[in-house]
């Protein structure tokens, strides 16, 4: 059977928007689609998006000015950083996607782990990533190898498909993020959910705040209904209130129990 059958809806998703498929291939983990738009989020140009299924956007940039932070996760992302670690020296990335937040800092010491090769391969063919600290490798087992302490932050994007892996969203795993930030280092997590009826995203927020004394949500638009950008930003240093210039900050009631490890 053709992978690619499994994820015809996406195929459909990219003819109904204009888009124009570049590249597509299939890895152990995921499909893998590359296309062209001129329009996106309102915005006309050049872009060039990363997806692996019709659910999400894995990447985005305009081919005319890539040095612009097209997407509005993006923006958010670097956003929050900048404010709650302005003067961090040393990161850690889950997730490469195509290297958007890494590029951005390139001035910084920020290092990724990406478990499908694939990605990587693509992400310098098609998007022009000319980055450099990418391992290649499962993002948890890749963190262990770092020193305690080491982090002052640490973005977690992964995704396959449209899911977080799931060893990726529990106890034992945020513990060991707590382990490798530093005193005052945070963590930020890009989760893509609802934010009302949505039990993952209160388990998650009852997980993260049984190990991090300071949790701060985020959302793209809180009057939505349907799935959108959501962050989680998380320290053992008092986080102060702040809205981002494109995302307003939510509570949630703790109403499910946190994950098992």
């Amino acid at each position: 059977m053709n992978p690619f059958n499994r994820n015809e809806g996406l195929e459909r998703h990219i003819s109904r928007y204009g888009s124009t498929l570049i590249y597509k291939t299939s890895s152990s983990y995921q499909n893998i689609y590359v296309t062209d738009r001129s329009k996106y989020e309102g915005m006309r140009g050049k872009f060039r998006i990363l997806q692996f299924s019709s659910d999400a956007v894995q990447g985005v940039i305009n081919m005319e000015q890539p040095q612009c932070l097209v997407a509005s996760y993006s923006r958010i992302t670097v956003d929050l950083i900048d404010h709650y670690a302005s003067h961090f020296k040393k990161g850690y990335i889950i997730g490469h996607g195509i290297g958007t937040v890494s590029s951005y800092y390139s001035h910084k010491y920020l290092l990724t782990a990406e478990i499908d090769p694939l990605v990587v391969e693509v992400s310098k063919k098609y998007f022009g990533y000319t980055g450099k600290n990418v391992e290649v490798g499962d993002g948890q087992a890749l963190l262990k190898t770092q020193e305690a302490q080491s982090q002052d932050i640490i973005f977690l994007d992964a995704y396959s498909s449209s899911e977080i892996p799931f060893h990726l969203t529990t106890k034992e795993f945020f513990t060991l993020t707590n382990e490798k930030l530093s005193d005052k280092g945070i963590l930020i997590m890009n989760y893509i959910g609802k934010v009302s009826n949505d039990k993952l995203l209160h388990t998650l927020y009852a997980t993260i705040s049984g190990i991090y004394p300071y949790v701060k949500l985020f959302a793209t638009d809180p009057k939505k209904l349907s799935k959108q950008n959501i962050f989680f930003v998380a320290s053992r240093h008092v986080l102060e209130d702040y809205s981002p210039r494109e995302a307003t900050p939510i509570q949630i009631m703790d109403i499910f129990p946190p994950l098992r490890d």
